[in-house]
């Protein structure tokens, strides 16, 4: 008889993970604690490299852009008080939401010198340009203006987290005309800038910026 050789026996095979994939899974894990526990530092410079300012000096003039009515008018009022300024020019073209709603027909330019006015600036040194519906609008605006009263140094007062930007758009328009710009920043009352991700206005504000960054990079 002939004899027959069993047929193997099928094994299951566990493939364990190897050593690489262990080493990748292990970086992954120490990478994400890391930033988990670096995470407000990180934070914290993401905001600060929005903020430009400059050192405070006397001034030709002061802009305040349009938009954060209450903020940008109290810290015109402060600009004038610490003797900075005495012209002050105030933008925006847009009717605040909450105002049209009650069919007021004051613009951001209007709303804001009202709020400085009522902080302690004197309404004769206040000028209401019913213009601009962004940063670049306003700074073509306001250059125009600025030559026309033959300034040679002005300061632009925005939001904190809106200096980078804004100092870009109008430092590229008035340099080329001999007029320098220093950049001057309004604190916020709705968050802290130093934890801007603790509100939900800061992390609007920070996150709107950041796109508005690209955006003008690519346009302007």
């Amino acid at each position: 008889m002939e004899s027959r050789t069993p047929p193997a026996t099928k094994r299951k095979l566990f493939i364990l993970p190897g050593s690489k994939t262990v080493r990748i899974l292990v970086l992954i894990a120490l990478l994400t604690a890391a930033a988990w526990l670096l995470r407000v530092p990180m934070l914290r410079a993401m905001g600060r490299f929005l903020i430009t300012e400059d050192p405070s000096v006397q001034v030709d003039a002061v802009f305040v852009l349009g938009g954060s009515v209450k903020d940008r008018g109290v810290e015109a009022a402060r600009v004038f008080q610490q003797g900075l300024g005495t012209r002050f020019v105030f933008t925006g073209a847009p009717v605040p939401t909450a105002l049209d709603a009650l069919g007021i027909d004051s613009t951001e330019a209007a709303c804001t010198r009202n709020s400085a006015v009522e902080a302690g600036l004197p309404l004769e040194l206040t000028t209401v340009m019913n213009v601009g519906t962004s940063t670049f609008e306003e700074a073509e605006a306001l250059l125009a203006y600025a030559k026309s009263q033959q300034w040679d140094t002005v300061m632009v007062l925005t939001s904190c987290f809106h200096l980078r930007r804004t100092g870009r758009v109008f430092r590229q328009t008035f340099n080329k005309a001999g007029i320098a710009v220093l950049l001057h920043g309004a604190p916020s009352t709705e968050y802290d800038e130093a934890r801007w991700w603790e509100s939900e206005q800061g992390l609007i504000m920070v996150n709107n910026e950041y796109v508005k960054l690209v955006y003008y990079l690519l346009k302007y």
